[in-house]
Order: structure tokens, then sequence, then C-alpha cells
């Protein structure tokens, strides 16, 4: 019988698990939503092993396990006594079988889910099944659990809302009811309620588990309410978490902050290094253009008659001269080229750059003057 947990055990159980978990437990942040492509395939195809294979995998995706869990399905005949394995062999109920899902971990690094669908089972039903125990594979992988077997299961499905996938509990936990009786063949007028309940707590508790770990999660509190289908469920969930509403608007505004601040450094990092090749290859021409000059002192060095070479111009050829025979021009476009992705040192380059190109230009005027006069 599902059991009713009050808030203080439920706050215990999630601060368990959340002092357990890594910071960030699942894959995607916020609350489960199974595709309804995949839903509707399970029914077209009358609960096949692998559309329900499919659900556990997308589960895994969103919980960041990526390696999938073979899933293992039988179904209950009209007679809950025996039940149909995915092989099509009907086999008699056993201990395995008086339970809906069990998970097994076989070797050191095989799990499996065995998901069995009783006679007045619906697809919500098993829904709820498949999310309790792939939540045992989440603990199990990541080494959480405890060591009361009945304690364990409570943890699991505390966890299932603190991990996000806790709705497809409070729906598929609801209490099954039917009329008559499998086994009554006497003619009696009238007839008898039954009714069957699944999970080891109630949706209820479920519900409270989900509230409770918004803050813990940080979640967007509409799509806390929105994920309830029931208006009571809405309308109760929104009045509990309006504390937390003002909270969250401050989270959101630190989030956006942040987000802010990341994109002006992802752009300030872009255009850093746009400006860090256009400098390397403002450097590289520069050194290109310096060799070139180099070559032509060299040949009007051997032919002009420095008497008649104006003054000005003589001693702008002997400072080049100096240049040349020290190289210290291709020491320093080596040095600057070296030093061009430190972003503190951008202005002393760039005026070192300007420098650079403004001796090349007056250089080379220098050097066409003379070599037309050759």
């Amino acid at each position: 019988m599902p059991i009713n947990l009050s808030d203080k055990q439920i706050k215990s159980n999630l601060e368990f698990i959340k002092e357990h978990l890594p910071s960030h437990p699942t894959a995607v942040d916020g609350l489960y939503q199974l595709p309804k492509n995949l839903s509707d395939n399970v029914i077209k195809t009358n609960f096949s092993q692998s559309s329900l294979q499919k659900i556990s995998d997308h589960i895994g995706y969103f919980l960041g396990i990526l390696k999938s869990v073979k899933i293992n399905f039988v179904e209950e005949t009209a007679d809950p006594r025996w039940i149909a394995s995915n092989t099509g062999i009907l086999i008699q109920d056993n201990e395995e079988s008086s339970t809906p899902g069990i998970y097994k971990v076989i070797g050191y690094d095989h799990s499996e889910i065995v998901l069995i669908k009783k006679y007045r089972y619906q697809f919500q039903n098993l829904l709820a099944i498949l999310a309790h125990e792939y939540t045992h594979h989440y603990l199990h992988e990541h080494r959480v659990k405890k060591d009361n077997v009945s304690e364990n299961e409570i943890l699991t499905e505390i966890a299932t809302a603190f991990l996000g996938i806790g709705q497809l509990l409070i729906e598929g936990y609801q209490p099954i009811t039917w009329t008559s009786d499998y086994y009554n063949y006497v003619l009696v007028s009238g007839s008898t309620v039954h009714t069957m309940t699944l999970g080891y707590v109630t949706p209820a508790t479920i519900k409270k588990a989900i509230i409770l770990a918004t803050e813990l999660r940080q979640w967007n509190p509409k799509e806390v309410v929105k994920s309830f289908k029931s208006l009571f469920d809405k309308l109760s969930v929104y009045l509990k978490l309006i504390p937390y509403r003002n909270e969250f608007r401050k989270i959101e505004k630190h989030r956006k902050k942040i987000i802010i601040a990341n994109r002006i450094l992802a752009e300030t990092t872009e255009r850093e290094k746009r400006e860090i090749i256009i400098i390397k290859k403002g450097l590289s021409e520069i050194k290109a253009k310096y060799k070139n000059i180099c070559l032509g002192f060299n040949e009007i060095s051997q032919k002009v008659n420095l008497s008649l070479v104006a003054k000005e111009d003589g001693e702008s050829f002997v400072v080049l001269a100096n240049e040349i025979s020290q190289g210290k021009i291709e020491n320093e476009i080596d040095n600057l080229s070296r030093i061009s992705e430190d972003i503190n040192k951008f202005s002393y380059i760039k005026e070192q750059k300007n420098q650079l190109t403004d001796n090349i230009i007056k250089w080379q005027i220098l050097l066409d003057k003379y070599s037309k006069n050759q």
C-alpha cells in the first residue's frame, strides 16, 4: 500500500539525493516531457518492446545516460496467474512477475529493466513503472542508495521528482478501479468494485516532492505549474510556489547577467582573435617589404654617388644602413609577432606596427627616388 510522506520526510530524502549527486544531475534542466510520437508509437504497436525501448532510451538521454538499458517486456493474460513473455511463451506467474517492474544489474556494466504489464494496466501505469525502474538505474550509476530496502524504494520515488520525471508517476500511480472479479463464476446480483494501486508512495507525495524540488533545482515555477494536468493541481501548485517565484526572478536576473557577460566575452574574444590574425598578417607583410628594402638598399648603395645625395637623404641612408647592419627591424618584427596574442599589449603592438609601416614607406620613397636617377 503506497504511503503518504510528510514534508519533513520528503525534504530529508531530497537533501540526501542533492548531496550525493552532481551539481548538474541531468543533461537537460527542467522537467521531462515525453514526445507524443513516442507515446503514440507504443499504442500503435500494441506495447511493442522496441517502442518501450525507445522511451527508455529517451528518458536516459534526458538524465544524461547515453548507454541503452535493455528493456524486457512481459504481458499478463486475462488470467493474472499466467503471463506472456516477449518471446510469446506463456509462463506461470512467479515471484519475479508479482511486481510490476524489476531492475537488474548483470555483471560489471550490464543492466536490464523488466516491465510486467498487468491485465488492468494502461500506458500511463507502465510509464510510471518504467520511470521508477530507470531511476533505480540512474541512482545505481551514481552509487546512491540506502541500505534498507524499503527506504531505498522510497528514496527512488522521491528521486524521480528531483530528476524531473516525477510527473510520470503522478498520473501512473492513480488508483486503478474496475467492477466484478476475475474468479467470480457464480451468478450474483450487482457487482464488486476492485481497486489496485501502484508505487511505494502516493501521487500526493510525488506532487509535494516536485514542489519542494523546484527550488532545489531552480526550475521555472511557470513550467512546473504547466506540467500538472488538472486545474486543481495547477492552482494548488501555483499558490505553494508563490514565495519561490520572487526568488526565481532574482535567479533569472542573475542568469541573464551571466549570459550577457558570457556573450560579451565571447564576442570580445572573437574580435580579439580576428584582430590578432590581422596584426600577424600585417607584421608578415611588413617583414616581406623590409626584405625588399634591404635588397634595394644594397643595390643602390653600390651605384649611387654619395656626394650627389642631399644632406637629409644622406642621413636617412645612414639610419637605414645602421638598422640593416644591426638586424634591429627584423628582431622587432619577430618580437611583436611573439607577443601579438597578449591582449594587454595590443596598444603597444599597434603603435610599433604603425611606426614600422611609416619607416618602410619613408625608406621605399627614398629608394625609389634614387633608383629612378640611375
